[in-house]
Parts: C-alpha cells; structure tokens; sequence
C-alpha cells in the first residue's frame, strides 16, 4: 500500500520566476562593472605605452634638437604627426633633417588600445593653452583637432 505524498518537494513556477530574477540582477551588475574595469585596463595600457613614446621623443630631441615633424624642440606649431611609425617623426627611422640622429628610438609603435594610431601634437590645447603632447584619441576614437575629454595623452616638457 504504497500512498503518494500530497505535495512535491519541487519549486514552484514563482520560486523559480524569482530566482531567475535575482540572476539576471546580478549578471547585469557584473556585466557593468566588468566593462568599466576593461575600460581602465585600456587606458593604463594606453598610458604606459605613451610613457615609452615619450620618453622615446625626448631621446630625440636630446639628440637632434627637434620633436616629431620634424618640429624644432620647444616650438608650438601646428605641425601635428599622425602616424609615429613615418620618417618624418624620426622614433624608427628618419629623414636628413634630423642631424645627430642616433636611432631607432623606440622597438616599434603599437596602435593604441581601440586599434588607432598615437599621435605627436606641438600644439595640442588643454584649458585653452598650446602644449606639446603625444596620445592617443581615446575610447571614442575622435581625433585630428577634434579634442574631447576621453583623450589620453602626455605632455612633453618645454626647454
């Protein structure tokens, strides 16, 4: 004489509604939270490959007393270089203008993070002020004269 229970040990239709409720909060939670995290990870990187680019500008110009452009160190110009890797910005190789040039200055010069170039700019505005910078456009990619908040850069001392 077997006798069935009269109710399952099961979840019901609504414990279950709520549970899966509950997962998907915290899915989208980590979700955001992951993003903006990859997001930081991109612009340290960034940083940390500008701070190799910089420090590669300033051999040049200790050697050959010009930036990038080739611009004459400590001129605020608009003689911006959009691709680092050219001749004309002298880190890999160089054209006649750069006397006294001892390089390459850098291995090679990776894109940034979101797959643009850097760039050297003699006379990139902050606050409404010209300083000379190398960088890259950021997260959203605008560049080219089109300064926005996301930029990350460096600024290169004057003389």
């Amino acid at each position: 004489m077997d006798q069935k229970p009269s109710h399952s040990s099961g979840y019901t239709l609504i414990e279950l509604m709520v549970n899966l409720a509950i997962i998907g909060i915290l899915l989208a939670i980590s979700i955001s939270t992951y993003m903006t995290y990859k997001e930081k990870a991109k612009i340290a990187r960034a940083q940390g490959e500008l701070k190799n680019i910089h420090l590669a500008i300033e051999t040049l110009a200790n050697d050959t007393e010009r930036w990038p452009g080739p611009n004459t160190v400590g001129m605020i110009a608009d003689q911006e270089i959009w691709d680092l890797t050219a001749p004309e910005a002298g880190l890999l190789s160089a054209t006649n203008v750069f006397t006294n040039w001892q390089g390459p200055y850098i291995q090679s010069i990776p894109q940034d993070p979101w797959g643009n170039d850097y760039f050297f700019d003699p006379d990139y505005y902050i606050n409404g002020n010209p300083v000379p910078v190398v960088g890259s456009f950021g997260p959203n990619g605008q560049g080219r004269n089109d300064y926005d908040s996301d930029d990350v850069y460096r600024i290169l001392p004057m003389p």
